[in-house]
């Protein structure tokens, strides 16, 4: 696997033009260079010549980062910021404990979690078409598969567990490839069906499996399929919701032709409806002013969308904007939303 000595020419190529701050949530609320990428490249730019060594102050401003991805698709030079972090945060876990004890804990409840997910027997009609569905930490989303069952497609539903994201962005890339690898181990077992994913992050992060050593796999999300069959859709009656795009999302234009082109449902865009909704700074406490801000904003944008409902296609999207909704709105996966309302 990579490491951040593998990464000299793209820090290097870095222009420090500064466009990044444009876009950056976390430098709207501090004005610190040193949170956003230009000022990490110039940190990390001194790791490598030697000129630094890492700390915990260059791990905090590691941490500031909400690994949304922004600055790479404003980036002039294309950089993937994400992952030079991620690298990044991986020098500073294999020196120190503290890391790998956190780490470890985040292990034992990922276990946990597909423990409790083992998936039982799901009575669908069987189809010529199918598909294995990727579930994630959220375990069998029942809907998914009636979505699906009604375009005669049969789903088939291993317990794949997490994607290994969470470990990755923490810079515990061992574990990362373990899960990487258990996916693989996984697949192998079945013929060559596509993948269908619902949630964004595990969409992504399985396909960048490839960029580790993994082999090339077919993914796509469920809103493919309903463009692709060209699904009518009618709510059962009028409900009014606005969309929070998930940071990992790269295919929002079929999410918002089923937002717009479903009968009884309006579709209000709220502001920065594509800004990041902040789960990363859940875990960064010693920061609560700057995160409480993040949230605060993004909570203001939907209650002035006047929208009661809330939709998303990311389990941890789902789960952070309802820690912040204040009982003024409901938060929900869109899929989950449209099987249950849908004539």
């Amino acid at each position: 696997m990579k490491t951040l000595q593998d990464c000299k020419s793209e820090i290097h190529s870095c222009s420090k033009c500064g466009l990044c701050q444009s876009v950056c949530p976390i430098y709207k609320i501090t004005g610190n260079d040193c949170t956003v990428s230009r000022g990490h490249f110039i940190m990390l730019k001194g790791l490598i010549k030697g000129e630094l060594k890492m700390s915990k102050t260059i791990n905090k401003y590691l941490d500031l980062c909400l690994k949304c991805g922004a600055c790479s698709k404003f980036c002039p030079s294309g950089i993937d910021v994400v992952d030079i972090v991620a690298l990044a945060k991986a020098e500073y876990f294999k020196l120190h404990k503290t890391e790998k004890l956190k780490s470890a804990i985040l292990n034992f409840i990922l276990g946990f979690v597909k423990k409790i997910n083992l998936l039982k027997n799901t009575k669908q009609k069987k189809f010529e078409k199918k598909v294995i569905y990727f579930a994630g930490c959220g375990g069998a989303n029942k809907s998914v598969i009636k979505i699906l069952n009604s375009m005669n497609i049969e789903v088939i539903t291993p317990n794949f567990g997490c994607c290994g994201f969470p470990l990755f962005v923490r810079g515990d890339m061992e574990s990362f490839q373990k899960y990487m690898d258990s996916f693989y181990k996984i697949i192998g077992q079945y013929e060559d069906y596509d993948i269908v994913v619902n949630c964004a992050t595990c969409e992504k992060t399985l396909k960048s499996y490839s960029k580790w050593g993994g082999k090339e796999i077919k993914i796509k999300n469920v809103f493919e399929y309903i463009k692709e069959n060209n699904l009518s859709l009618e709510l059962k009656k009028y409900q009014k919701v606005t969309f929070h795009k998930p940071c990992n999302l790269d295919n929002f234009e079929d999410i918002k032709q089923v937002l717009e082109n479903t009968k009884n449902l309006e579709y209000v865009e709220m502001k920065d409806f594509d800004i990041c909704c902040g789960l990363e700074g859940l875990t960064n406490l010693k920061e609560r002013k700057i995160m409480s801000e993040l949230f605060k904003s993004k909570h203001k944008n939907i209650v002035e969308s006047g929208a009661k409902t809330v939709l998303t296609s990311c389990l941890a999207c789902k789960i952070t904007l309802a820690l912040f909704s204040l009982g003024k709105y409901k938060v929900q996966d869109f899929i989950e939303f449209l099987a249950k309302n849908v004539k």
